[in-house]
C-alpha cells in the first residue's frame, strides 16, 4: 500500500474559502460569546437570589439547558422552533442564539460561584467605612471574584470557541463547514483537518497563556503575602 503523500498546496489554493470560513467562525464566536456572558451576568444574581420565585426559575433554566448536548440544542432550535413558534431564523442566527444560550448557563454558574466565594465580612467592612453597595461590589467583590473565576471563565471561553464548529451541522459557513467542502473538492481531508486543528491551536493557546499570565500578575500584585 503506497504511503500517503501530504500536499498542502492543494488546499492553500483555496485560501479565500478558508479565509471566509475563519471570518464566519470569528463572527459566530464574537456574538455567541458576548450573548453568553451578558445572559450569564443576568442569570447569576437570579440564581443566587434568596427569594424562591426568582431563584427557582433561573435554576430550572440553567439545569435544563446544561443537560442538553450543544449539538442537540442547535439542531432542535434550527428545525423545531420554526414549527413550534412563528420564529424563523437563518442558520447563522440560530447558531448564534443556540450557542449563546448554551454558554450563558455555564457563565451564570461561574459568576455566581465567584460572587458567593467572596467573604461577606469584607463586604460588610466596606459598607461600614461608607462605601455604597455598588462601590463595594466594584472595588471589593468583583476583583476578588474575577481572580477566583478566571480559570473557569477562560475554560468556558475555550469551550465556546470549540463549539463554534457545530454550526457546520446546519450549514453555517464557518471553518469546519468550508473545510468539509474543500475535502470533497480536493480529496485532501487530512490536510484540511490538520489546517482546522492548527487554527484552533493558534487561537486557543495564546488565550490560555494570557489568562495564566494575568492570574499570576493579579496574585502577585494584590494577594502577595
Amino acid at each position: 500500500m503506497p504511503a500517503y503523500q501530504w500536499d498542502f498546496a492543494a488546499i492553500l489554493q483555496y485560501r479565500d474559502v478558508l479565509a471566509s470560513g475563519i471570518g464566519m467562525t470569528f463572527r459566530v464566536l464574537a456574538l455567541s460569546l458576548t450573548m453568553g456572558i451578558v445572559l450569564g451576568l443576568a442569570l447569576a444574581p437570579l440564581r443566587a437570589a434568596r427569594t424562591r420565585w426568582l431563584r427557582w426559575p433561573a435554576q430550572g433554566v440553567i439545569e435544563v439547558v446544561r443537560t442538553v448536548p450543544p449539538l442537540v440544542l442547535l439542531v432542535w432550535a434550527y428545525y423545531c422552533l420554526p414549527i413550534l413558534t412563528p420564529l424563523k431564523l437563518s442558520a447563522y442566527w440560530t447558531c448564534v442564539l443556540a450557542l449563546g444560550t448554551y454558554g450563558s448557563v455555564f457563565f451564570a454558574e461561574i459568576f455566581r460561584s465567584g460572587l458567593q466565594s467572596v467573604d461577606h465580612g469584607m463586604v460588610e467592612a466596606a459598607l461600614a467605612v461608607g462605601m455604597t453597595p455598588l462601590k463595594a461590589l466594584v472595588r471589593i467583590s468583583a476583583p476578588i471574584a474575577f481572580l477566583r473565576i478566571l480559570p473557569a471563565f477562560v475554560g468556558q471561553c475555550v469551550m465556546s470557541i470549540k463549539n463554534s464548529v457545530l454550526g457546520s451541522y446546519i450549514a453555517v459557513g464557518e471553518l469546519l463547514y468550508q473545510g468539509q467542502r474543500l475535502s470533497t473538492a480536493t480529496f485532501r481531508p487530512l490536510e484540511v483537518l490538520t489546517f482546522v486543528a492548527l487554527f484552533f491551536v493558534v487561537t486557543i493557546l495564546p488565550l490560555s497563556l494570557l489568562a495564566g499570565y494575568v492570574e499570576r500578575r493579579i496574585q502577585t500584585r494584590y494577594f502577595k503575602r
